[in-house]
């Protein structure tokens, strides 16, 4: 008991501040992280934007990953192309061709095959906890200033979301369109005369296993965003997009 005193009195005091700071900050992140992943209530509504600022993108908790039926969703990805505001293309489910170009049959399958399927189940994430006004926000068509003026049209809604989650939400609203269109680009050629591209995200349930054998499967549940301008990053490569799409189709 004596050499216990003795070795508590004989640490420095710069060490049991430094303790007592990482101890609470490991006590502010575990109730931080119990508030983002439980149920909604009034101190989650209270403290909604600096807890999503805090928590988005790097502690946030998927628990799914440990249930029994993990995935249960699969989620698609469509692109369509408008020459003006009347005529399109066909919608385009390029998901399934990155599935089946790049993972089935396949051992050692790239996580470049399911970008799609992780940009959908992404946006999906976010899409699903914004209120009704923000999704209609989300289905109109914006041609010019596009992600600058959703992100106004999204600000002065009432009781909108924290300011960090429509960041997330534009951010990827605007990778779908850049992927959009390098596919409309490769798809049906860089002169088809393609002015706007359109994005929607299917989910599909699978069936409870109670019902595997019944006649009908669940409806897919469609999220359909509007037209966007023509849009690509810095760095992206046209002629590497098209091949990658050709050997997708081939």
């Amino acid at each position: 008991m004596q050499q216990t005193r003795h070795l508590d009195q004989s640490r420095p005091v710069w060490l049991k501040v430094i303790a007592g700071i990482l101890s609470a900050a490991v006590a502010a992140h575990l109730a931080a992280t119990a508030l983002f992943v439980g149920p909604d209530n009034a101190a989650k509504e209270t403290f909604e934007e600096p807890l999503d600022s805090y928590m988005l993108p790097f502690f946030q908790q998927n628990w799914s990953l440990f249930a029994p039926t993990p995935i249960r969703t699969e989620r698609s990805m469509y692109v369509r192309g408008w020459f003006d505001d009347e005529n399109h293309t066909e919608w385009v489910n390029v998901t399934e061709l990155e599935l089946k170009a790049a993972i089935e049959h396949n051992l050692l399958p790239s996580r470049a095959g399911i970008a799609t399927r992780r940009l959908a189940t992404r946006i999906a994430s976010h899409h699903s906890r914004i209120n009704g006004d923000e999704q209609e926000v989300l289905t109109g068509h914006y041609h010019s200033n596009a992600w600058s003026r959703l992100r106004e049209r999204l600000m002065e809604q009432e009781d909108r979301s924290s300011a960090t989650r429509i960041s997330y939400l534009l951010r990827y609203d605007r990778t779908m369109a850049a992927y959009a269109t390098q596919f409309v680009y490769a798809w049906w050629g860089e002169d088809a005369g393609v002015k706007y591209v359109q994005v929607k995200t299917v989910d599909q349930r699978a069936p409870a296993f109670a019902n595997r054998h019944g006649e009908s499967e669940p409806k897919p549940r469609e999220r359909e965003f509007g037209r966007r301008p023509l849009i690509e990053f810095e760095g992206q490569d046209r002629d590497a997009f098209a091949a990658a799409i050709e050997r997708f189709a081939g």
